[in-house]
């Protein structure tokens, strides 16, 4: 069973205009402009060999898929081993000169199943590697009864911008899902699925000395 995920790195100071499945907003540079040159991910829910990443050709859009993002709890589970699973994903990205970005927009989804007493958490954190500025987080609890799909999108409270004067940054997104209480006599499970989405929101003629 394999869950995916799907990041946009083209995105602007303005509101979003859906079309599609993608995010197209004005003002944006040009995605010839914007490049990922690498993607990582390490956790209990992307073990080695259970991340699948997929850059296209012209490195603006990339997928992660996973297989191994599942959570569980009661019956049958280990409490400490199954019932929390997170994953850092590190996103090398190259922009021109003179521009900073932000996350403006997240979106996780997924499936829960939750039995009495149960609460589902999935949590999204945001910095940048080199930056010690907190982290920008985004959460959602589930509380049982529930058995559904979830869908967890958050516009930015708080912007957190790359550092001005760079031409390259490193985007960690740091991510989580969970079931409490740990010791629970009902079966519970929890995942991460498609699409998981980031936009990124872009300003230029930053100072660096600011």
């Amino acid at each position: 069973m394999r869950f995916s995920a799907l990041f946009f790195a083209g995105a602007a100071a303005a509101a979003a205009v859906p079309q599609g499945d993608t995010l197209i907003l004005p003002n944006a540079p040009a995605p010839s402009d914007i490049k990922v040159l690498g993607v990582t991910a390490i956790g209990t829910g992307c073990p080695a060999g259970h991340a699948f990443v997929n850059i296209d050709a012209t490195g603006t859009i990339f997928d992660v898929a996973f297989d191994k993002y599942v959570v569980s709890a009661g019956p049958g589970t280990n409490p400490a081993a199954d019932s929390r699973k997170n994953c850092r994903l590190s996103i090398n990205i190259q922009f021109p000169s003179g521009y900073q970005f932000s996350v403006v927009e997240t979106r996780f989804t997924g499936y829960a199943s939750l039995a009495q007493g149960q609460t589902g958490t999935v949590r999204a954190g945001y910095t940048f590697s080199g930056d010690n500025r907190q982290e920008v987080v985004f959460q959602k609890n589930l509380v049982a009864p529930y058995d559904d799909n979830y869908n967890m999108l958050a516009g930015v409270g708080v912007e957190s911008f790359s550092l001005c004067g760079s031409t390259t940054a490193i985007l960690n997104v740091n991510s989580e899902i969970r079931i409490t209480p740990l010791a629970t006599p009902y079966f519970g499970v929890m995942t991460v699925s498609a699409p998981q989405r980031i936009a990124l929101k872009w300003r230029r003629n930053c100072d660096p000395s600011a």
